[in-house]
């Protein structure tokens, strides 16, 4: 179990983006934001929002055909919602941009405008610039009523929408995700202190533990990718949907540094989704003894997984929307267990096991002739606010 760890490791570093590649994105989304800000005259609060904010970011694959990394920014105009319209809002962007030394390479979504850069060391960048104000007393007030951790309701914001509005609250969730994951590393501290045969436990730098819920996630992503396009499904779940899943687990989680032994937990929790009722309320955590229970719900046939700082996002909303995305979710959750669980116990044959791993990242074995065609994907399918 030890060799394949040190796989899962090795793997990481190819799927990790590099530091030049994060400094190159903060630096393109920096000067974008800065020739917005300069046109439109109002004080706009630029920050990331998803993978790149919660430090879960992935190489794309190399060869695929979209194989552009996202950097989803949120422009916050410091103006009140009520003096105005979504339309207003989104018109000052589309002038910026239109007046702007990027006029020529940016295409207006619903939701966003996105702006195409050219490839460097081997990724190609897109920026999703997506327009906001900060969200009226009125919402704010019905929030902190519906939303699983009030004190994070205060920065949700509006972004515009065709002609109405929709809530989000990105720097809200990336505050619950970092909170989750320095409690869980609190926890390991404190289990560390206990145990009276300390000397038995890895030590690891205090940064390096604290990545090991994050090395998860990217982990489920990346194989997530692997799995979705050999099915050629676009169905794949979107990358909140495991954000929100192991930050919420983490606080049932066995504190461990090994990656492969926390990884088989979270497969574990995942395996009793399946269990779930279709016509009638699943159980819950007393009943079943799996936290899991009380983090995705099924009321009716209706899937839940609330977003811990936005009480009108359900994030497995599409799920009730289309079975065949629940289908295949389970057939992934299935792919994962079969894969690292055998990895786990694999103490035979090494040079299997090395490739089992490899393969199920789609990344080149080193036992295996380097000079192989690496495995490529289909575009990814479209993100929800790039909706025309």
């Amino acid at each position: 179990m030890e060799k394949n760890t040190i796989q899962l490791r090795k793997i990481l570093e190819k799927i990790d983006l590099t530091k030049t590649q994060r400094d190159r994105a903060i630096e393109l989304y920096t000067n974008v934001c800065t020739a917005i800000e300069d046109k439109i005259g109002f004080e706009i609060s630029f920050y990331p929002q998803g993978s790149f904010a919660t430090k879960t970011a992935i190489r794309p694959y190399k060869n695929g055909r979209d194989q552009a990394y996202d950097v989803d920014v949120i422009c916050e105009v410091n103006v009140p919602k009520e003096s105005v319209t979504s339309d207003t809002l989104k018109g000052y962007f589309r002038v910026a941009l239109e007046n702007s030394r990027y006029s020529n390479n940016f295409v207006e979504w619903d939701k966003c405008f996105t702006i195409e850069f050219t490839e460097q060391e081997g990724v190609d960048f897109s920026i999703d610039i997506i327009p906001s104000v900060p969200e009226d007393t009125a919402t704010l007030q019905q929030l902190n009523y519906i939303t699983e951790n009030p004190y994070l309701v205060k920065s949700s914001i509006a972004i515009p929408n065709r002609d109405t509005w929709i809530t989000n609250n990105p720097k809200g969730y990336v505050l619950w995700f970092e909170n989750e994951i320095i409690k869980f590393h609190d926890r390991y501290l404190l289990k560390q202190s206990e145990n009276s045969v300390s000397a038995s436990i890895e030590e690891l730098p205090e940064e390096e533990f604290n990545n090991n819920l994050l090395s998860i996630v990217k982990i489920l992503k990346r194989t997530r990718d692997v799995f979705y396009y050999r099915r050629k499904s676009e169905n794949k779940p979107s990358s909140i949907v495991i954000t929100t899943i192991v930050g919420k687990l983490a606080k049932d989680l066995t504190p461990t540094v090994n990656k492969l032994d926390l990884l088989i937990q979270v497969v574990t929790q995942l395996q009793q989704i399946k269990t779930y009722p279709s016509n009638n309320i699943s159980k819950r955590t007393n009943d079943t003894g799996y936290p899991i229970s009380d983090i995705i719900t099924r009321d009716m046939g209706q899937w839940v997984l609330n977003n811990p700082a936005n009480g009108k996002d359900n994030i497995l909303s599409s799920w009730n929307e289309d079975e065949n995305k629940v289908k295949d979710f389970f057939l992934w959750i299935d792919n994962l267990k079969e894969t690292f669980s055998a990895l786990a116990e694999s103490t035979n044959n090494q040079e299997k096991s090395t490739l089992e791993i490899y393969n199920a990242f789609a990344i080149n074995s080193p036992v295996l002739d380097t000079n192989k065609k690496q495995f490529s994907v289909t575009p990814s399918s479209p993100k929800p606010w790039r909706e025309k």
